[in-house]
């Protein structure tokens, strides 16, 4: 399928419209990458089941095996998110590519360029959860005051009504800020910047565009969310079809039920090959959308200034 990229901002319905076409046009080259970051997350998926106490094991040792576990599988998360970081930026080179009208970046330049881009996009979320953590702090240290108070013999009702508005005061900061900074990524690839200037990058383009911005994220999110259900669903049916059935397994054999569980997770991170795809080209869709409309305003700021002198 041809893409064409649009060169003038487009409505709600357009840039949603864009993303699929982007996504479309995009997937017969995208869909190898993507296979990488799932099978990163099958196999987290397999891991992190808890296993079963064996017969005849006491307690402690049942516990020192669930900790065991626990630490395979933060590691294999940790390891699992930097190589989907990797795909990301892979995906993005590709669709950036398209969208620029350029030729097709190979499979082996796509993910080279995923992997030197891993630092700067490490810098990005390092950032990223800092601002987050920062803008939470408040409201751990509020809570602490609060407990104190209340210890104190004040009010416990009127205390926990001072909490609960500021803290969804601080949950709507935080949803503000997260959304002007959430095109760091797009603006790492567009730009060709560093992780704290795609930060920036964001946070300008956005300016003045936060409802349009959020209302096209909430929309395409349900999209990929029910799309994402569907895949689940469809991998438990394999499952079941299979004859790995699980009704009464929790009663009758847990062995089978925890093998089932593993199957499904596993078989359920196979629709990352379509999800992984979308998100990255709903990014670059708003983003270049975003640029659009900045760009025109900056036009007709340079044309008015022309104008008045």
């Amino acid at each position: 399928m041809q893409y064409v990229a649009p060169s003038s901002p487009l409505s709600i319905g357009g840039v949603l419209d864009d993303w699929i076409r982007l996504f479309r046009a995009s997937f017969s080259r995208c869909w190898a990458l993507a296979l990488i970051a799932v099978a990163g997350s099958a196999v987290t998926q397999f891991f992190i089941t808890p296993p079963l106490p064996q017969a005849g094991q006491n307690p402690l040792q049942a516990l020192q095996q669930v900790f065991a576990m626990m630490r395979v599988a933060g590691l294999l998360v940790i390891v699992s998110w930097l190589i989907t970081l990797v795909v990301n930026g892979a995906l993005l080179t590709q669709q950036v590519a398209i969208m620029r009208g350029e030729a097709s970046r190979s499979f082996s330049a796509a993910l080279g360029a995923g992997l030197r881009r891993l630092p700067q996009m490490l810098l990005a979320a390092v950032l990223m959860a800092l601002i987050a953590a920062a803008i939470c702090l408040p409201i751990g240290v509020g809570a602490g005051v609060i407990f104190a108070l209340r210890h104190a013999g004040h009010d416990p009702a009127a205390l926990t009504f001072v909490v609960v508005i500021a803290g969804l005061a601080l949950a709507v900061f935080l949803l503000y800020v997260v959304v002007r900074l959430e095109f760091w990524l797009p603006a790492l690839f567009m730009e060709d910047c560093g992780g704290a200037a795609a930060l920036g990058f964001s946070w300008r383009l956005v300016k003045g565009h936060w409802w349009r911005v959020t209302m096209i994220s909430f929309v395409a999110l349900i999209i990929v969310a029910i799309l994402n259900m569907a895949l689940t669903w469809i991998a438990g049916g394999v499952v079941s079809l299979a004859g790995i059935h699980a009704l009464d397994a929790p009663l009758t054999n847990p062995a089978q039920f925890i093998h089932r569980m593993r199957i499904v997770g596993a078989l359920a991170a196979v629709g990352n090959v379509v999800i992984i795809p979308l998100l990255t080209a709903v990014a670059l869709a708003i983003y270049r959308d975003l640029k659009l409309r900045r760009e025109g305003g900056d036009l007709a700021a340079r044309a008015e200034a022309l104008s008045g002198s």
